[in-house]
């Protein structure tokens, strides 16, 4: 995972952690998330981002603000994400 910004406090990451996590358990997909990634950790956030994401519950402005990301730094991540799938598959495969 890439290093967030300075203004990513813990404390922020862990409220945007589980604000994510309760998009997730909206769409009763909860169950499919891994339970080493059920725990709040900044690697956590982003792979629970990145899940959200791809399974269609959040956005591209959502997955921004979630994780801190400024303008134009959306599209490094994705592809980023893309490399990540292909190399290790992901958990809605």
């Amino acid at each position: 995972m890439s290093a967030m910004p300075q203004e990513a406090t813990l404390e922020l990451m862990q409220h945007h952690f589980e604000q994510v996590k309760e998009i997730i358990q909206g769409e009763d997909m909860w169950e499919r998330v891994p339970e080493q990634a059920r725990q709040f950790s900044p690697e956590n956030l982003e792979n629970l981002v990145k899940y959200a994401y791809f399974g269609g519950f959040i956005d591209s402005r959502q997955v921004s603000r979630l994780l801190f990301l400024k303008k134009g730094e959306f599209r490094q991540v994705l592809v980023r994400w893309y490399e990540e799938i292909r190399e290790k598959g992901c958990w809605l495969c």
